[in-house]
């Protein structure tokens, strides 16, 4: 009963990682599964000092690499999809595709960049949260980070975006 309430409790905030990760409901589906399953082996590891939220985050960040890498899937879509899109997009739209796009290119981008560029940007935590959830260096959260930015505005130079 008790890992029930859990499930219940945790199941969208999992989910909603899981699909920030991989951008595809099937395999969000298919990772938050893997998750609980995963947690219903871990629950006993977790301490009680430690964050539970932090803990959870960093389960599900291994879960979806691990489907990645399990399953052999790598998106393939960004080079010749944002270039259709750039060529092809309507200023009425640019907007509303423009968040489609930068969240492509977080989905391209280097694994260590796509950790800290979601935690911090989509999750909404700082670089200290993001630190202890991927359990490095708060600078190394920040130097991620800004790398990630570099490369956006890069993109949105060329597209003649501004922030």
């Amino acid at each position: 009963m008790a890992f029930e309430a859990l499930v219940e409790n945790n199941y969208m905030f999992v989910y909603k990682v899981a699909f920030k990760w991989c951008g595809n409901k099937e395999d969000a589906e298919d990772i938050t599964q893997d998750v609980f399953l995963k947690l219903a082996g871990k629950i006993q590891e977790f301490r009680e000092s430690a964050s539970f939220k932090t803990w959870l985050y960093r389960i599900v960040i291994n879960a979806a690499k691990d489907f990645f890498k399990k399953n052999k899937r790598k998106q393939e879509k960004e080079s010749a999809f944002l270039e259709h899109e750039r060529l092809n997009a309507k200023e009425s739209s640019k907007e509303t595709t423009l968040g489609e796009k930068l969240y492509s290119l977080i989905d391209n981008l280097p694994l260590k960049q796509k950790e800290a560029a979601l935690l911090v940007f989509s999750e909404g935590l700082s670089h200290k949260e993001a630190a202890d959830v991927l359990n490095c260096a708060e600078t190394t959260i920040s130097w991620r980070v800004f790398q990630v930015r570099k490369r956006f505005k890069k993109y949105l130079d060329r597209g003649g975006y501004t922030l």
